[in-house]
């Protein structure tokens, strides 16, 4: 009786660490297959800007073929690009589901690594106070999506990647970095009413009275309610009660 169940146990697991293998091979070849997915975005969406000139008077070129972009998914409305990271991502919005760019990229394809993606809380050409920009942390080896944003939380990151630009099809958004703060898991757009000036405060507040002692703050920032902000918000690895926000204030509009 006892060799029987030792038997059944063996083949416990064994399914289990079949499981695991099979499960990590379909993990890294949607990882994989993902990145192919974003790169053929970044080749689509070059613009040829060489024999391009404006004048006060005309509008900004927008080095993202965002026509392009919206053949293949209508969802895009912006590009996000941090220099001297991985994070060069169209942004997508669906208005109807709210969490469907977790599980789908930008072309609206089933995988793990999901897209980067506002929600319909947000209007999609960041005149809000706040916009709310989501993305995965991948897992060890993965580091795409917002996979780097953990490394605001290091020593002097934050003051050589200070700068974030948003594309859309209209603008060049600039925004300084003033914040990373371990934050927890409410949603932001559904626990603060930004149209109130004391929600906007609350918010701003929160950011500082978060006790955590990774937390990285540029004090040299003075960010106000008057301001427009953006939030990028992702998962801790191991802390599923925690979200990191990396924040910036918009200092430049084209």
């Amino acid at each position: 009786m006892k060799e029987k169940g030792r038997k059944i146990l063996i083949i416990l697991l064994l399914a289990v660490a079949i499981g695991c293998a099979g499960y990590l091979i379909w993990y890294y070849a949607s990882a994989a297959k993902s990145a192919e997915s974003y790169e053929k975005a970044r080749k689509e969406a070059v613009v040829d800007t060489t024999n391009q000139t404006t004048d006060e008077e005309e509008k900004v070129v927008i080095p993202i073929d965002f026509a392009s972009l919206q053949e293949t998914n209508p969802d895009v409305h912006a590009w996000i690009k941090i220099d001297g990271t991985n994070i060069d991502y169209p942004v997508v919005q669906n208005e109807e589901q709210e969490e469907y760019y977790l599980t789908h990229t930008w072309e609206g394809k089933y995988a793990a690594e999901g897209a980067i993606f506002t929600q319909a809380f947000n209007k999609k050409d960041f005149t809000d106070f706040n916009t709310v920009i989501y993305g995965h942390q991948m897992g060890e080896g993965v580091e795409t999506m917002f996979h780097q944003l953990g490394n605001y939380l290091d020593d002097g990151y934050m003051k050589d990647h200070s700068e974030i630009v948003i594309y859309t099809p209209e603008h060049i958004l600039t925004y300084k970095v003033f914040a990373a703060v371990v934050y927890d898991d409410r949603h932001l757009m559904k626990y603060y009413d930004y149209d109130k000036a004391e929600d906007r405060q609350a918010f701003l507040d929160s950011l500082k009275n978060s006790r955590d002692m990774r937390n990285k703050y540029n004090d040299q920032l003075e960010v106000t309610t008057s301001d427009r902000i953006i939030s990028l918000s992702t998962c801790i690895a191991a802390e599923p009660d925690h979200r990191l926000l990396v924040e910036a204030v918009l200092t430049d509009e084209k």
